[in-house]
């Protein structure tokens, strides 16, 4: 009889590991920041709260993940990865060209080719929601001046 290992790679052990190593680098990110009290927050509290948050459930995820067997890891998925990631750097160069609604425009139908692509109904439909709720919580109810259309429109 073959002994099992004690340790078992799985997609939870590498998940709590990637929430725990995303914690300890935003608390280090955020240790020039004066953090406070909760009744008097300063700019570090909400940052470090986060974290904290972030690494408790790393270690659970990794605790529970230890305890029984979970799917094994599989490969990396290139292409969510690349059109993901484009699609926030597009976010970034694209905002102050385009303004808001253009940008969530071209984001949404990069980050939706990284699965299984819309039809264009309800890949429209997708868009106009997540413009709506955009505009409507940064630009309406936060008053952020983020230009909603390309400058000169």
């Amino acid at each position: 009889m073959t002994p099992t290992p004690a340790f078992r790679l799985s997609k939870d052990l590498l998940a709590g590991l990637m929430f725990i190593a995303f914690g300890l680098a935003g608390l280090w990110l955020a240790r020039d920041l004066d953090a406070g009290t909760a009744s008097d927050m300063g700019a570090g509290y909400f940052p470090r709260a986060v974290c904290a948050l972030l690494i408790a459930l790393g270690g659970a995820l990794c605790a529970a993940s230890l305890l029984r067997a979970g799917e094994p890891p599989e490969g990396w998925a290139l292409k969510p990865l690349l059109l993901i990631t484009v699609s926030a750097l597009a976010f970034a160069f694209l905002l102050k060209p385009l303004g808001l609604v253009g940008t969530l425009a071209v984001t949404t139908v990069l980050a939706s080719a990284a699965g299984t692509l819309l039809r264009p109904l309800p890949l429209m439909a997708l868009a106009a929601v997540l413009i709506a709720v955009n505009v409507g919580i940064f630009v309406v109810a936060l008053g952020m001046p983020i230009p909603l259309w390309p400058a000169g429109f």
